[in-house]
């Protein structure tokens, strides 16, 4: 599982990544806790291998994290046992029922898991099917999880199946999976065909046009380096020149990697409006913000020849980076990170306005855009473009940037409108309305640690309203409702 979100390792393996567990399920029937620890075994084993980068921060807090993280596969194959799968019969319904009681307790887990104690959604299942633009296409349904769904249900069709066939086999009896080879076929051929769907070209023309330079300054980011801020503003003021004779639309910057602040140090603008000057374009930018006692991380934009700001503080803080949560009542968890300031989180989720060209922009910040539920929040108020500012340097060259990236991608085909991602280091990227990777900066074969612009000119379409866009996570309501109705039947029957 943990390698198939890797850009170099078929995402395939995840279609079989759960028969472990389901058989693992199947061989402790009878016990349920050493199910438990089989589950956590699992987990620790699949976070450690997806999430270590982490640790390039704080070796503490990754540990904690992990050990955390590993309770969802432990629940999930603790509940693996009646009433949700019935082990003992080997009809081919009741493989059908098993395999999808199993798909619905999974995605109910990983919807909590991206919600509870702030929330940590990153390598949900149905993220390892990024490089599969057909497939994926199912998510402006009903999100990640409607394609975790679709995967783990496979999982356990194939399982089930070959669970039965292998006994009746033992028992020199003929059997064919007609049901479960049915089902399987039948949710790939329509997974497939909605796909296809939707990556047809549309015959109208596109409405939106873009032309835009995304500054990748690559400043280090290590405790131990000490970065002169001075030089740092110069390197992305130097990019910037360097941009405009693709006379751009927009510059981006990233989120501040040195301390930026434009608010107390106002006199940092005066460059960018003399390029401004030089020749009209719009400037996007991390900087941060105190007020008070308290400090926001923000996004700014500097419209030509407005003198004014437009801003947008970042709500949705990262947990042991940008703020302690319950460090209050546990002062200890401060010793985790090497951070010892609380940023406040914005309170608004407003959106952005470009004037050349007319645009409405959704500006996101650091993870923000891997966290769907906010997302959506914002897509309420139907912004054509998706922009987030990131810096990921922290991680250096571990797959922490590109796991950022492909947890935001299905950002895009979620809500039907295309993302740009401008980073510090990491991965500066163009992603279409269909998550399909359309620009990306790359220097000597190198995504991350490379200092660079990406240009790039976009065309799109009028964002449409999707179902998962109008109604969100409505899966796992179906997945709960599946389940008690499932287990009060089987219940009901025993009784």
């Amino acid at each position: 599982m943990a390698f198939s979100f890797s850009p170099h390792v078929s995402f395939l393996f995840s279609w079989i990544s759960l028969i472990p567990l389901f058989a693992a399920a199947d061989y402790y029937k009878e016990k349920p806790w050493t199910r438990f620890w089989s589950g956590y075994l699992s987990g620790i084993f699949f976070f450690s291998l997806s999430f270590w980068w982490i640790g390039y921060v704080t070796i503490l807090g990754t540990a904690a994290l992990v050990a955390y993280l590993s309770f969802y596969p432990a629940l999930w194959l603790l509940a693996l046992g009646r009433p949700i799968v019935q082990f003992s019969s080997y009809s081919s319904k009741t493989n059908l029922l098993n395999a999808l009681n199993g798909a619905s307790l999974w995605i109910l887990l990983e919807w909590v898991r991206s919600w509870l104690f702030s929330g940590f959604s990153w390598n949900e299942l149905g993220v390892s099917a990024y490089k599969s633009p057909l497939l994926i296409q199912i998510c402006s349904l009903g999100g990640v999880l409607s394609l975790s769904w679709l995967i783990a249900t496979i999982n356990g069709l194939i399982f089930f199946s070959f669970r039965s066939l292998y006994r009746q086999l033992a028992s020199h009896s003929f059997y064919f999976p007609k049901l479960e080879l049915l089902s399987l076929l039948l949710l790939l051929a329509l997974c497939i065909f909605y796909g296809a769907h939707r990556l047809h070209p549309p015959s109208e023309q596109p409405a939106f046009k873009l032309r835009y330079a995304a500054i990748q300054p690559n400043i280090p980011q290590d405790l131990n380096i000490t970065i002169d801020p001075e030089a740092a503003f110069l390197e992305e003021i130097t990019l910037s020149r360097q941009s405009l004779s693709y006379f751009p639309d927009l510059i981006c910057w990233p989120e501040s990697p040195f301390g930026l602040d434009f608010f107390s140090s106002p006199k940092l603008l005066e460059p960018i409006r003399k390029l401004q000057q030089a020749q009209p374009f719009s400037f996007l930018s991390g900087s941060f913000k105190a007020t008070g006692e308290e400090l926001f991380n923000v996004a700014v934009l500097l419209k030509y020849p407005q003198e004014e700001l437009e801003l947008y503080a970042k709500n949705r803080l990262v947990p042991f980076g940008e703020f302690i949560p319950f460090a209050n009542i546990f002062p200890f968890l401060r010793k985790l990170v090497p951070f010892q300031v609380d940023l406040t989180p914005g309170k608004t989720s407003n959106i952005f306005s470009l004037d050349n060209p007319k645009l409405k922009i959704a500006p996101l910040i650091c993870f923000e855009d891997t966290i769907a539920s906010y997302v959506r929040k914002m897509a309420v108020q139907k912004p054509d473009l998706m922009i987030d500012i990131t810096n990921d340097g922290w991680f250096k060259d571990s797959p922490g940037a590109f796991l950022h990236m492909i947890n935001a991608l299905f950002r895009t085909v979620e809500l039907d409108t295309p993302l740009l991602r401008c980073t510090n280091t990491g991965v500066s990227v163009w992603i279409d309305q269909r998550g399909r990777i359309i620009n990306i900066l790359k220097k000597d074969g190198k995504l991350v640690e490379c200092k660079g612009i990406m240009l790039g000119e976009a065309r799109w379409h009028q964002p449409a309203e999707t179902l998962y866009k109008k109604f969100g996570d409505w899966i796992v309501a179906l997945a709960l409702l599946t389940l008690s109705f499932s287990s009060f039947s089987k219940i009901r029957k025993v009784s």
